[in-house]
This record gives structure tokens, sequence and C-alpha cells, in this order.
């Protein structure tokens, strides 16, 4: 049983030199990347951890890093390992997994967007009353939120993380006979070049971690 018929899903990674925001590297040292992906994680979960009426769940990776999720997400949170080799069929795992516990609205994000606006998460959990699906585009071609009714393998079953995903996805829900709704688009943080737009938009309320991290670092991120 479940406490609610909707679940936001956050898939994050530890935050180890050399496994997250590589493509930052350069200009920034791998730790300091490691650094920047940690603050804007728990800019996240602390956005998170009011939510009102709907589940929170944190899918982590790799599978021997629990101990530093245990220590750092707010105890509201469920968390779970992720499952599968690739994005793709980790975030099928995902849905197949809340699915079965009963969910019927289920709206996963990632990590690369910490100043999306909060209406974004009630915007999508509504927008699945009427549709099947529900994307918020990313600037780049892709997407950094998507919600679905229930499991569908095969919208997920391309290349993801590419400037086309975005255009990939709806060709296949069209194909699938999905009602798709789109949000109004917001951008992730990808590469150092993404940095200036991220501080003209980073507050002491919602992200004060990455806030303090850029001011930090300011000279590395100017070059």
């Amino acid at each position: 049983m479940t406490s609610s018929d909707a679940v936001l899903a956050i898939l994050a990674k530890a935050p180890l030199p050399g496994l997250v925001k590589t493509r930052m590297c350069p200009p920034l040292r791998p730790e300091q990347a490691a650094e920047l992906y940690a603050a804007m994680l728990l800019d996240i979960l602390a956005q998170h951890d009011v939510e009102p009426d709907v589940d929170v769940t944190l899918w982590y990776a790799p599978d021997d890093a629990l101990d530093w999720f245990r220590a750092h997400v707010p105890p509201r949170f469920a968390l779970r390992a992720q499952q599968g080799p690739d994005l793709a069929r980790r975030m099928t795992a995902l849905v197949r997994a809340h699915a079965e516990q009963g969910y019927t609205r289920m709206v996963l994000r990632g990590t690369d967007s910490p100043t999306l606006p909060p209406s974004r998460i009630g915007e999508a959990f509504e927008a699945l009353h009427r549709c099947d699906v529900v994307l918020c585009p990313d600037t780049d071609g892709g997407y950094n939120l998507i919600g679905v009714r229930k499991p569908s393998d095969a919208l997920f079953e391309l290349e993801m993380s590419t400037a086309s995903v975005l255009d990939a996805t709806l060709r296949k829900a069209r194909e699938l006979g999905l009602r798709v709704e789109l949000l109004e688009p917001h951008h992730d943080v990808d590469t150092a070049a993404d940095l200036p737009l991220l501080a003209r938009e980073l507050s002491p309320d919602r992200t004060p971690r990455t806030r303090d991290w850029l001011e930090r670092h300011a000279a590395e991120v100017k070059g």
C-alpha cells in the first residue's frame, strides 16, 4: 500500500570525483565538479523534502554508495538502488517498481536542474490526471522531468542524454498512442558554459549550497 497515488522519484549518483559532472572538467577539477554536484543534489532534496501530497524516493547509484545517501538524504525519502546497466533501463525499472507499489502518477527528475521552478512538479502531477506522459523540455533538446501513469518500456528504449532525446520520446509516445503534455521548458547544468545562467537564477532560500559553491569558485567558473 502507498500513502498516495503519486510519487516523485529523483535519480542521483554519489558525488564522487570522476563519476559526476565530467563534462565540466576542464575548466573544473574533478573534485570541484563533484562538490558542485553534491551542492545541487542537496539543494534539490531540500526543495522536495516538503513536497505536499506525494511520496518521494531517491534512486541512487552506484550500489555501494548507500552509506553516503543514508547520511545526507532527508529521512522522508525512501532509498532505492538504481537497477540496470544504462539510464534507459534504470528508468524503465524505476517506473515498473513504483507501478508495482500501486502508484498511478510517477514523476522522475534528475539532479541537473536545481533552479527548476517548484511549480513544475505540481504541474506535472496535475497533467497526469489528463494525459499519459508529461515532459518538461530542456533547452538543449532533452528533458529534465518526465511523468507517466503506467509502465511503457518502449518509451525509454532509445538513446538517452542526447540533443534529440525529447523529439525521439515524443515520436515514440505517438507510435504508442500515448497522450502527451509539455510543460514550459527549463534548462540543465551540463557544462561550465551553463554556470553563468545558473548563477543568475540562484536564490538563498531554494539553492543556498549551490549559490555558496559558485561564490567560492567564481574564479574557476570565469576561467
